[in-house]
């Protein structure tokens, strides 16, 4: 396989040299050679001949020098066209990681925070939360077995506030 390839660039070589070689030699005759009269060309139309060929080559020289460089420049700027496209992704990525992260970590220190107030409204006074109805029952018809209390039949005593300091007191004085 590289062999062929091998080949193919030695051929290309040799057929753009032929190319160059008879596009010289044709520009530089018809530049030169005006006489035909003679067998051989005049010290003009040969130091002729000569200065045409070595301006050619010589601008050939330069202008496939130039051409090479500005396609390097080309390929250089090109790459670093992708390399500052990557690097802007990768900042695109680290930014967006960041945030993520930022948005995790406050929604950590908000799961702390619900959690330390749950914790914190855990215990609270019972004489902040009214009782439920069956509850308020319950305990009504506990105290009415040891005072002598009766219990209302109906649901006026769903919301009582219990004191964790007298129960029993707080409950008759909300029966009231």
């Amino acid at each position: 396989m590289s062999n062929t390839l091998a080949n193919e660039t030695h051929q290309r070589g040799l057929k753009d040299f032929l190319q160059l070689y008879n596009t010289i030699t044709e520009y530089c005759f018809n530049k030169c050679i005006s006489k035909f009269n003679e067998r051989s060309p005049s010290n003009n139309e040969t130091s002729c001949v000569d200065i045409c060929t070595d301006n050619y080559v010589h601008f050939n020289q330069r202008f496939m020098f130039n051409f090479v460089d500005h396609q390097e420049r080309r390929k250089r700027e090109a790459e670093q066209v992708t390399a500052e496209a990557a690097a802007k992704e990768q900042e695109e990525k680290q930014k967006q990681l960041q945030q993520a992260a930022a948005a995790f970590a406050a929604g950590q220190e908000q799961a702390a925070a619900d959690m330390a107030a749950a914790s914190a409204s855990s215990s609270p006074v019972l004489a902040d939360l009214p009782l439920k109805t069956g509850q308020a029952m319950e305990l009504l018809e506990t105290l009415a077995g040891s005072s002598s209390g009766t219990v209302p039949p109906d649901n006026s005593l769903q919301n009582i506030p219990v004191s964790l300091a007298d129960p029993v007191q707080s409950v008759q004085e909300g029966a009231k």
